[in-house]
């Protein structure tokens, strides 16, 4: 007992006793934080401070909180009563970017709202000449994103940037937030599983939209995986006649390469925000779904415990398989089958109606979704100006990855250029329907009080 400690005097036991209760009680709080981490909404863990009744607590899945299993899947294996560690490791394995850099959601005090890498230092706090220090992506950092803010706290959701430093991801993402989101979805996250994609579908933050993950057990060179996915976006638009083209444009990462000759927040790529963030989990939003029903799995990180990943092998052999996209004139001829096949491009009505004027409008009622798509990208076309920009590694924000040149603005017409009126006839009757062009003048719009609008005449003002 010669090395053991012995306090005789009352008033230091009363003080160490003190401490070590103030101690315990930080410590105590601290647990609770953490168990409150990463379960599902209506999912709470319960904690040794909450009156839980004794029949309702259930073992730990992993007492251990330095072993985290592995699932059949390759993955490490969590679930809602999983510790702090599974979880994270669970999400970093399939979350992976960048790890020097990150982004952080902000909003002004006007209301505005956008993402800017996080740093030391915010623009307007550094000297003139001072250069920015930008803030790795870490553990606590994931742990704040993933948390449920303290009442008063700021929300902290956080932005990964998918594209590496040597030009390859470690995940495909689409996006939707069109009118129809949840549809093109659906229609983007079945023709992944039926090329033996595996895709997962998430509700984004605003709830007006979903991202369709496709993970990878390794760095995939960015060129492949998006050839992958555009492919897998061009066969979803044979289904969805209203899918835009522009989705071609909402990919993450969003380019082949890394833009480092793009000065500012563009040289890191485009970032996506992460999901099964805290303050939005409650609003029901960042949340897995299953896209027939939309309705969320009820144990988020068991139901990632189960997502199958593709190695860069099979990407590549996916990627060379399934045909590449293809547009511009060339592109009809191409659509065609080498016979009259009607199931290849639907089956059209016998007549399909249409107006030749500055443009030819197309009446729409009765194609089918593929013919409508098969007709829309030949008035589409390469944008050399987005190939340009990212050969010589400029960022290629706000410029599109093809020129649009129809106009589907109506819902009951498809206007495309009119020197596309011998392969516009081609496709539909090699789907069986036949094009009768109506050369007569367009029809007249009327003004407001209903009288031509030719009636409007022109008084020259009298000479002087």
């Amino acid at each position: 007992m010669a090395d053991v400690e012995v306090w005789e005097d009352p008033a230091e036991l009363r003080i160490r006793l003190d401490v070590s209760m103030e101690e315990n009680a930080a410590l105590r709080e601290e647990n609770r934080r953490l168990r409150a981490l990463l379960g599902p909404v209506a999912h709470v863990v319960p904690s040794w401070d909450d009156p839980v009744p004794a029949q309702k607590l259930q073992p730990a899945t992993h007492p251990d909180p330095d072993v985290v299993p592995i699932s059949p899947s390759g993955l490490p294996h969590a679930d809602a009563r999983s510790t702090v560690e599974a979880k994270l490791a669970l999400f970093k394995a399939l979350f992976a970017g960048r790890a020097d850099v990150h982004a952080l959601r902000w909003v002004a005090k006007s209301g505005k709202t956008g993402w800017s890498p996080a740093e030391t230092k915010r623009p307007w706090e550094r000297r003139a000449g001072e250069e920015r220090e930008l803030l790795p992506l870490t553990d606590n950092v994931l742990i704040e994103h993933l948390s449920r803010p303290e009442p008063g706290s700021q929300e902290v959701h956080v932005g990964l940037y998918p594209l590496l430093a040597d030009d390859t991801c470690r995940l495909l993402a689409c996006d939707f937030d069109d009118q129809d989101w949840r549809g093109d979805a659906a229609a983007y996250h079945q023709e992944c599983r039926a090329a033996g994609v595996p895709a997962y579908a998430e509700v984004s933050r605003s709830g007006k939209g979903a991202h369709v993950w496709t993970f990878f057990t390794e760095p995939v060179p960015a060129a492949v995986a998006r050839q992958l996915g555009v492919a897998l976006l061009r066969d979803a638009m044979t289904a969805r006649e209203r899918m835009s083209l522009a989705s071609f444009d909402r990919f993450f990462p969003a380019q082949d390469l890394l833009p480092t000759k793009t000065s500012g927040n563009g040289s890191f790529g485009n970032l996506i925000a992460l999901p099964l963030n805290g303050a939005c989990r409650e609003r029901g939003t960042t949340l897995f779904c299953d896209p027939a029903s939309w309705a969320p799995y009820p144990d988020q990180f068991a139901h990632l415990s189960q997502v199958q990943r593709l190695n860069r092998s099979e990407v590549e052999a996916l990627a060379d398989t399934l045909q590449p996209v293809e547009v511009g004139p060339a592109a009809a001829l191409e659509a065609m089958p080498p016979k009259p096949r009607r199931t290849d491009l639907g089956r059209a009505p016998e007549v399909v109606k249409a107006r030749l004027g500055a443009m030819l409008a197309i009446a729409t009622q009765g194609l089918p979704a593929p013919l409508l798509a098969a007709l829309k990208h030949p008035a589409s076309l390469h944008n050399p100006d987005f190939y340009k920009k990212q050969k010589m590694r400029y960022s290629t924000f706000g410029t599109p990855r093809f020129v649009m040149c129809f106009d589907a603005s109506e819902p009951d017409w498809l206007r495309i250029p009119r020197g596309l009126s011998d392969q516009a006839a081609a496709l539909i009757a090699s789907a069986g329907g036949a094009l009768r062009v109506d050369d007569g003048p367009p029809r007249m719009r009327r003004s407001p009080r209903g009288s031509p609008a030719s009636s409007l005449r022109f008084r020259p003002k009298p000479s002087v």
